[in-house]
């Protein structure tokens, strides 16, 4: 049976679960993005090597 005066706590319980989850979803977000920025940066770097290579040899 539904209590009516128990709502409030369950409430912030599944506030709290909610901004968790989101906070750590977030997180991941963050690292991946970041993780992808350094490999493009990475590759940026090799196609202007490469591309140096090229002019420098024809």
């Amino acid at each position: 049976m539904w209590k009516p005066w128990e709502w409030a706590g369950v409430s912030q319980a599944v506030a709290l679960a909610n901004a968790r989850d989101g906070a750590t979803e977030l997180s991941r977000r963050r690292v991946e993005r970041e993780d992808v920025e350094i490999f493009l940066a990475g590759h940026e770097l090799e196609l202007r090597s490469e591309t140096v290579r090229r002019v420098g040899a024809g």
